[in-house]
């Protein structure tokens, strides 16, 4: 905590030094700059996004005699270089200067070229409020629910400058109307504005007219009169540049996401997907109870705790939104509340939800010992705020009336973190008792035979550290949004430091909320273990997989429920809004089922064989698989040996076709015994090795399935990494990382989902390996590759019915496509890893297993997905999206 501390206080410390030097006067010497040439425009792109990202550039070319144009010159931390450029890039002259809403990828780029200095700016922003200005270099844009307003808010030292250009470009469909009239156009829909032009039109029309008063032009030698002195100033100010225009009705919905009914519309969604998972649980859950036998203590406690999770996940679901819904109504509906009122409306939201999970979670005593002590410093806040100094002291202007003290700092800091702590470890708590109940963790190493215990010494440490590396990256990214907003403010002057530090204080607040959100966002893994434990003590060994038509329900509903909590995307928030992500739960499971089921009759084991109605799954059952491994390498070396034969390789005593021909035809007949009262034969297009690969590398469904998920992490890994990279640094994602007040913490978690992702669909995979059609593990990963696709492919389309980016969904399908393929063939490879101490290598040893004439169709098969995904990386457009607020909620 005190690493965090005195991060803050390097944070604002510079503010004290900046104090010490000189002032001088900030006046922008505008008399001079009407010698100043400038241009400017504006361009929303509404295409390929999300909300509408409004564009602005700048150009001004200041003449040489004017005072501060070598201050331009000088580093961009000296206030004498944000004097100069506030006085040409802001229309208020303030001492600070505080644009939110405005982005920009580098700084202003400043050339001195024959004594004069050019100064192009640059400057973006996102039309995602409403009914708000959003100010964007010298541009505001203001949002209503059919129109949007853009008008040019000129500097007030540039009101003299020569304006050269102005150009709006409004997009599609184009602008509704503007003022004054436009001097041209450009393209499809910019409108063009040349007030040089038009002056030197205006002079010209007049220059006869001032023939005509040559008498009292001569009179005026001495000076202009007062009304030719009013005319020409009014010439020579910039032009209110103003236009309506009317988007397009995606993103006119997209920029109202700020709006009550908006919000609870997004609430309602994100609920509804926890409601929905919670019934699908519930019900598996009454389908185990309604089994016939005495179930096992596991599977008491398994069940249980899936009932427990599905209420529990239902309620913390309220509870975010709660906290979310109340905080933009009280702003909306009131005058705001107090920072105390807020510290003990956030701490008091996120306390439940930790002790919602703890009591999920029934953790030792020692465990509870410890959340208590770490809740003792955010009670005491919400008891006694007074004594933090987090009570205002007088009324007036919320932003006035806090001295934002080192103690109030530190203990609101503190507090968040201890927050953060807690939540941290309930959710890890809780995780733990689901997967250990369910035997997902290996035995402890203590005592065999017993469930591994969360040892708080070794849970805490890392609890903790956690937290400060949390905590360390909120405040960097803090600092750079306050950067980024007040870049242009004066550090010298004396309310810089002091509007710092109470930013970084109710930063520090918002924090606990937004970090409780952040938490919650990934509860789904909970979920995900919760249904894994289920399926784990529950399964029937006996079925071929869990969706068997006679299998058990409540195994089939959970099954299917797992796919799209653990391996499907939720799907697109289109326009902004979680109304439909709960669709994308029934889409997943009936893709699910449907990929599979299509093709079942097309599975190696669904053949029958060739003289009986049986199928080879009723016969080849588990005492089957040494019987059928022996076959299969018999039936490997006689067609290697026939391959030698034709190439004229062999010894003293070639082997004679028909004896070998022979012995392959006999390694397809099946002896009596079970089911078979007689002798019968495999069917024609079925060899031993097709059998054999069929069974899986495991004699259960879930063997097969835990052992798949395992080997999908090895291609999952570097392809985790690159999805991450798409997913939060490629493109324009990297800025909304930046800005995210958790976005670094947030490529881990990323990560992790697409991990989880990998190795969910390697489950998938194995568990489904007996009924999936195709004889190698290539083909088999279609299905489950399909399924994942089918409602991705949904996504798209409504992505593209809306008009927002679907770059990176072609690259999560090829990415999942490929991912199972290598584990395909790696359960292939690990089906006959009895036989590894044969061979010098496995890549041997897969040679012979899919008989060489496969293995050059397997490699292209991988290179071309390879291929496939660095085209579809390069092809698509960058991702859109917008940043987060910068100021907490």
């Amino acid at each position: 905590m005190s690493v965090l501390v005195g991060l803050l206080c390097l944070l604002v410390a510079p503010e004290g030094a900046w104090a010490a030097e000189p002032t001088r006067g900030d006046a922008c010497d505008s008399a001079r700059l009407a010698k100043a040439r400038v241009s400017t425009s504006v361009e929303f792109q509404h295409d390929d996004r999300t909300y509408t990202k409004v564009v602005t550039r700048l150009t001004v070319d200041v003449p040489d005699d004017w005072r501060l144009a070598q201050d331009l010159l000088l580093s961009e931390d000296s206030r004498r270089y944000i004097r100069a450029m506030a006085c040409l890039t802001r229309s208020e002259q303030k001492k600070q200067q505080r644009h939110w809403t405005e982005w920009r990828v580098g700084s202003p780029v400043v050339v001195s070229k024959g004594g004069r200095v050019k100064v192009v700016d640059r400057a973006h922003s996102w039309v995602d409020q409403y009914r708000s200005d959003i100010a964007v270099g010298v541009w505001s844009v203001r949002t209503g629910a059919e129109r949007w307003f853009v008008r040019l808010q000129a500097p007030p030292a540039l009101a003299g400058a020569r304006w050269d250009r102005i150009t709006v470009d409004p997009g599609e469909p184009g602008a509704e109307s503007a003022k004054p009239k436009p001097y041209a156009g450009q393209g499809a829909t910019a409108l063009v504005w040349r007030p040089e032009a038009i002056r030197q039109q205006k002079r010209t029309a007049e220059k006869r007219a001032a023939q005509k008063a040559a008498a009292e032009a001569a009179k005026g030698n001495a000076g202009e009169t007062g009304a030719s002195r009013r005319q020409k100033a009014e010439e020579l100010a910039a032009p209110a540049v103003a236009v309506w225009l009317r988007p397009s009705w995606q993103r006119s919905w997209a920029a109202q996401n700020s709006r009550l009914i908006t919000l609870g519309m997004g609430a309602l969604g994100t609920w509804l997907w926890s409601i929905v998972v919670s019934v699908l649980l519930l019900v598996a859950a009454r389908r185990y109870g309604a089994r016939s036998g005495i179930p096992t203590d596991r599977q008491r406690r398994t069940r249980l705790n899936l009932i427990a999770w599905a209420w529990c996940a239902v309620a913390v679901a309220a509870v975010t939104i709660a906290d979310d819904l109340i905080e933009p109504y009280v702003q909306r509906r009131s005058d705001g509340r107090w920072l105390d009122e807020w510290i003990f409306h956030g701490h008091g939201f996120a306390l439940t939800v930790v002790v919602l999970l703890l009591v999920l979670a029934r953790p030792p005593q020692r465990i509870w010992t410890v959340a208590g002590l770490l809740a003792l410093l955010p009670l005491a806040e919400m008891k006694w705020p007074e004594r933090f100094d987090l009570r205002p002291l007088r009324p007036g202007p919320m932003d006035h009336v806090y001295i934002a003290s080192d103690k109030a700092l530190a203990a609101q800091t503190a507090s968040a973190c201890c927050v953060m702590a807690l939540t941290l470890l309930a959710f890890v708590a809780a995780a733990w008792r689901l997967a250990t109940d369910g035997q997902l963790l290996p035995e402890s190493r203590r005592n065999p035979g017993t469930d591994r215990v969360l040892r708080l010494r070794i849970a805490l440490p890392a609890v903790l550290a956690a937290t400060v590396g949390i905590a360390v990256c909120a405040a960097l990214t803090h600092e750079r949004s306050w950067q980024r907003a007040t870049w242009l403010s004066d550090p010298l002057d004396a309310d810089y430091g002091k509007e710092h530090r109470i930013n970084l204080l109710w930063d520090a607040m918002w924090s606990v909320s937004n970090g409780q959100d952040w938490m919650c966002g990934n509860l789904w893994m909970l979920s995900a273990v919760a249904a894994l434990a289920a399926l784990r003590t529950w399964h029937i060994s006996s079925a071929l997989s869990p969706l068997d038509r006679p299998g058990d329900r409540a195994e089939r509903l959970l099954f299917l429920t797992f796919f799209p909590v653990g391996v499907g995307m939720a799907g697109g928030w289109p326009l902004g809004v979680t109304l439909p992500v709960s669709v994308w739960i029934p889409l997943h499971m009936l893709a699910l089922y449907g990929a599979v089921t299509l093709f079942v009759r097309r599975s190696v084991l669904a053949q029958p064989f060739a003289k009986s109605d049986h199928s080879l799954a009723v016969i080849l059952s588990v005492g089957a698989r040494t019987e059928l491994l022996s076959r299969a390498r018999t039936y490997r070396e006689t067609h290697a040996a026939l391959r030698r034969l034709d190439q004229g390789l062999f010894g003293d005593q070639p082997p004679v076709r028909e004896d070998e021909e022979a012995n392959l035809s006999d390694l397809h007949d099946w002896p009596a015994g079970g089911v078979l009262t007689t002798s019968d034969r495999l069917p024609p297009k079925v060899s031993v090795v097709d059998a054999a690969l069929a069974l899986g590398p495991r004699d259960t469904w879930w063997a097969n399935g835990s052992r798949a998920a395992r080997l999908a992490l090895i291609p999952g890994l570097p392809t985790a990494a690159l999805t991450t990279w798409v997913w939060t640094v490629r493109g324009e994602a990297w800025e909304s990382t930046l800005s995210f007040q958790f976005g670094f913490p947030d490529i881990v978690l990323i990560f992790v989902y697409w991990m989880i992702t990998w190795a969910g669909a390697g489950f998938v995979l194995g568990a489904l390996w007996r009924v999936l059609a195709g004889r190698r593990g290539a083909v088999k990963a279609i299905p489950v590759t399909l399924a994942f696709a089918l409602p991705a492919a949904l996504d798209a389309l409504l992505s593209w019915f809306t008009h927002e980016s679907v770059s990176n969904l072609a690259l999560y399908v090829s990415a999942m496509l490929f991912v199972l393929t290598v584990t395909g063939i790696a359960l292939d490879l690990d089906t006959f890893r009895g036989e590894r101490r044969y061979w010098q290598s496995r890549l041997g040893l897969l040679l012979s297993v899919y008989q060489m004439r496969y293995y050059s169709l397997q490699v292209a098969y991988l290179v071309a997905q390879i291929i496939a995904m660095i085209s579809i990386w390069q092809f698509f457009a960058e991702p859109a999206v917008t940043p987060e607020p910068a100021e907490g909620k």
